[in-house]
């Protein structure tokens, strides 16, 4: 009896202890040649009191199991003759399988040179779509700004205007902490935030809300860079102040403050410029998202149709500026930020005010190839706009428990416009003979004004996976604005005058547009590693638009109503949208594939004529991602996604117009959807010890059914162009970038190349054009750096462009272009230190282009540091000291080809005063 008790002890012993086993198993290699190491230690120490637990030697092949551990928390400790010891803290549950994969042991001999590599070991890394920089691995000066950062990290580009571009993407945001700082303005983040600052610098793609919560992408994604700062940096206050005056009446004057008290965050800045070069960047457009009806565009991501183009009833300008001309800007702001009760509730808000005004002007050079001639325009233009802004936003989020979270967003917005431009421009044949030749002269003034409010929640459930996400958002937008328009055209006919065209009139627009959407989406786990979505949409748009046109009267007052010219159309549009996504992760892999079904009906009411019109149409959008991460510092991804693309109504029935009387744009009601196609592949890895870097995208996009231009021009210069559908529509676009570290003399060699190759189909004069065009470039940089005494960056390539078209196969059009760049800094004795750069643009002439445009741009500054710290810094500059900038673009697509010149900041000198302040470990 004795002896079958003891056996059954021993029996539900050994099934409890089979119960409670874990196992810890992996492989012991040297570092330096990958070669395993055999009976090397590999000890189980107990957490607690570092007592021995259980103990093993490697095999021949360095690998080792211990099984029937029991669960708690462990110290792994490995060691070997000559090898510095390894130890990783683990902790085991039931049924633990714990591999620790290959555990790399250093040399002693190299520990000390290991200690300085392990600062670059996490230089950069992945993880998942995200690529992340170790800002400390990277060396900058002292007082240096973020931009100035970015400039030095593999893959990341900083042009003059402090656009960034990540991995040939540009980038749309920058984050601070995960979070807007003021908003649409990168470079107020760039160039205000200092360097020293930074902890990680964060590259993604940013999707929404919805899909960062459900871990499910739902196709909406723009390119942004998260910057997150050191745990010393986030308490106490820092900023800048700057002043700047110079020759020709140029300045330029800056403050910008920020007080971070943990998680309590207060900014402000302002502007005064008029150098071109800060304060200039609004995006403003993407977050209200309506505007007139006449120009309706499908939304990929999202499903629906948004409405843009509503700036051209206030002058067709949205207060950007984009290099062209003479800027003065004058803008501030001011946010804040916070979050408490334990993180469970935040709050943020911003008032940001802008007065852009830019003078301007233009010479353009066009070439139309024609399949029976070719026609040659130029014309000059004079402009002078003004914009005044205001905008002021908010958010709120309430995590009412670990499962449940409501975020409220609202926004509010006014733009005053006001602007003048006079055009004149001819066009001549190939003989030089005149064919009609314009004048246009218009006046407008507008305002819009804007609101809009978002609310989203988001619960979570027991089961893993398991959420439901509601969003709701409601936009309202009213412009009005009202223009003058004087225009004057002669065509002829054989050289002499046939007839003349002219406009003088008063126009009034007006645009009122509601939206209403609501969308719903659903996670259910499917098996460990899966997750499917439902997601449903709604989309309600109820626009107001008109446009009422008056002739001058005998009484010299405008008017007399021109119906021809004039409408007033009401429009609504109702959208439902489902989708079906399912997501895989497992280990190293991930698999996105999904679609989306839309059904949209369009009702129009004329109610200037009383005609309506009815239009109804399915969207397809099905998308797949497939990503794999071999290891930290690699990753690749492959991509498709497509989309229909359903007709604009002013491509089928456009509003008569005589805003161009030379160009004369008819509808296409027989025109049929097109489907658009994208695929895409990305590769990037990245090589630690050698600090060799990697960066490649590749992608081809085709239509099927796309929309192209038929155009007929009669001998006169005139035009009259409509939409149809084509066919063969691609193209390939590429971008790819390498960066290492020569050990001689310590410098960084960088490569980077990208292109565009496309095919393009329209009709010209009832014939059939098929145009090629090749955009390629390349380009070779060496940096050369030293703390406190120097930096020196070079830079040099070369682009080839080409376009031939199929009806006039002779008159191919090739150019070269050769941009050099060289960025010398110097660090000099008494704290002096001094900058120069030049940029030489090599742009031999062509048959079209007659001219050499090349040109070098050389500017130089000195600089004096001073005060406790550094400061302060005296600075006197000069920009455009051989005084040959000049604003020059080329461009060419289907059958045309173009040279724009335009009027440009040149030369000035300049003294600034500069203050950088900080106090860090102030605040609470």
């Amino acid at each position: 009896m004795k002896k079958l008790i003891f056996l059954v002890a021993l029996l539900f012993a050994m099934q409890t202890t089979r119960a409670q086993s874990a196992i810890v198993k992996g492989k012991v290699a040297d570092t330096l040649n990958r070669t395993s190491l055999s009976n090397a230690v590999v000890a189980v120490l107990r957490a607690k009191d570092s007592t021995l637990y259980r103990f093993q030697r490697t095999g021949g092949d360095g690998r080792f199991e211990l099984k029937s551990l029991q669960p708690g928390q462990y110290l792994v400790l490995i060691t070997y003759p000559k090898f510095a010891d390894y130890v990783e803290s683990v902790t085991l549950s039931d049924s633990t399988l714990q591999n620790m994969g290959t555990v790399n042991l250093i040399q002693k001999s190299r520990l000390l040179q290991e200690v300085v590599v392990k600062q670059q070991v996490a230089a950069i890394r992945f993880k998942g779509d995200t690529t992340e920089f170790n800002a400390d691995s990277f060396k900058t000066a002292a007082n240096a700004s973020v931009e100035e950062l970015l400039k030095i990290m593999p893959g990341l580009q900083v042009d003059k205007d402090g656009k960034v571009t990540a991995m040939g993407q540009q980038v749309k945001k920058v984050l601070v902490e995960g979070e807007e700082f003021f908003g649409d303005d990168p470079t107020l983040v760039t160039k205000n935030l200092r360097a020293d600052m930074v902890d990680k610098v964060q590259v993604f793609d940013k999707k929404s809300e919805q899909a960062d919560f459900t871990g499910v992408d739902d196709g909406e994604k723009s390119r942004t860079i998260n910057i997150t700062l050191k745990e010393n940096k986030k308490k106490g206050y820092f900023g800048k102040a700057s002043a700047g005056g110079g020759t020709n009446g140029y300045f330029d004057t800056q403050v910008m403050a920020n007080l971070f008290q943990g998680k309590r965050k207060v900014a402000l800045f302002g502007i005064a410029s008029n150098t071109g070069k800060t304060g200039l960047n609004w995006d403003e457009r993407d977050k209200f998202g309506q505007s007139d009806a006449d120009n309706m565009s499908y939304d990929e991501a999202s499903g629906f149709y948004t409405f843009s183009g509503g700036g051209d009833d206030l002058g067709g300008w949205d207060g950007r500026f984009d290099g062209r001309g003479y800027p003065l800007a004058q803008t501030g702001g001011v946010h804040y930020e916070d979050k408490w009760n334990q993180d469970k509730q935040r709050m943020a808000a911003n008032v940001k005010g802008l007065r852009m005004g830019v003078e301007q002007w233009s010479s353009n050079l066009n070439q139309n190839i024609l399949n029976n001639a070719v026609q040659y325009s130029k014309d000059t233009n004079t402009s002078k706009v003004v914009d005044r802004k205001v905008r002021a936003d908010g958010m709120y989020e309430w995590k009412i428990d670990s499962m449940a979270t409501v975020k409220f967003n609202v926004q509010a917005g006014r733009d005053n416009h006001t602007s003048f431009s006079r055009t004149k421009g001819e066009v001549t044949n190939e003989n030089d003979q005149l064919l009609n030749d314009n004048e246009n002269n218009t006046s407008s003034d507008g305002q819009r004004d804007k609101f809009g409010v978002n609310l989203l929640w988001k619960q979570r459930f027991q089961k893993k996976g398991r959420t439901v996400t509601v969003n709701f958002s409601q936009n309202y937008e009213k412009s009005n604005s009202n223009m003058l328009q004087l225009s004057h055209a002669n065509v002829y006919t054989n050289g002499l005058l046939d007839s003349v065209l002219t406009v003088d009139q008063h126009k009034l627009n007006t645009s009122e547009q509601t939206g209403i959407n609501g969308n719903v989406a659903y996670t259910e786990p499917l098996g460990k590693n899966g997750l499917l979505q439902f997601s449903y949409g709604l989309q309600l748009n109820n626009n107001r638009s008109g446009r009422s046109s008056y002739n001058k009267a005998d009484n010299g007052k405008y008017e007399d109503l021109d119906s021809l010219y004039s409408n007033d159309f009401k429009y609504n549009v109702l959208t439902n949208v489902g989708g079906l996504s399912y997501n895989y992760n497992y280990k190293k892999f991930r698999l996105n594939v999904g679609a989306k079904v839309g059904a949209t009906q369009y009702h129009q009411d004329n109610l200037f004529t009383g005609n309506t019109w009815d239009r109804s149409f399915l969207n397809w959008n099905p998308r797949l991602r497939f990503s794999y991460q071999r290891r930290q510092q690699q990753s690749f991804s492959l991509s498709y996604s497509g989309y229909t693309r359903q007709p604009s109504v002013n491509q089928l029935q456009p509003l008569v117009s005589n805003d161009n009387q030379i160009n004369i744009v008819v509808g296409n009601p027989e025109l049929k959807p097109a489907f658009n196609n994208s695929v895409s592949l990305n590769f990037g890895d990245y090589k630690v010890f050698s600090e060799r870097s990697l960066w490649v995208n590749v992608s081809y996009n085709f239509a099927m059914n796309d929309f192209g231009n038929a155009t007929e021009v009669d001998a006169s210069g005139r035009s009259k162009s409509m939409t149809v559908n084509v066919g063969g529509n691609r193209g390939v676009n590429y971008w790819m970038s390498g960066e290492w570290k020569l050990k001689w003399k310590d410098i960084r060699i960088g490569v980077e190349s990208q292109g565009e190759i496309g095919k393009r189909t329209n009709l010209v004069n009832l014939e059939k054009n098929v145009s090629n065009t090749y955009n390629i470039g390349a380009q070779l940089q060496l940096r050369k750096f030293k703390e406190k005494k120097y930096e020196v960056r070079i830079r040099g390539g070369v682009s080839y462009n080409s376009s031939v078209s199929s009806i006039q196969q002779s008159l191919t059009t090739t150019y070269w272009e050769y941009p050099l760049n060289a960025n010398v800094s110097l660090h000099l004795p008494w704290k002096l230190e001094f900058n120069t750069d030049v940029d030489y643009a090599i742009r031999p002439k062509t048959a079209l282009f007659t001219t050499s445009n090349s040109m070098a741009i050389w500017n130089a500054g000195l600089g004096k540091k001073f005060g406790k710290g550094d400061v302060f810094e005296l600075r006197c500059s000069v920009e455009d000291l051989l005084k040959q900038r000049r604003g020059i673009n080329r461009n060419m697509y289907g059958n045309n080809v173009s040279q724009s010149t335009y009027g440009i900041i040149g030369r000035y000198a300049m003294v600034t005063f500069l203050w950088n302040f900080n106090k860090f470990g102030a605040g609470k």
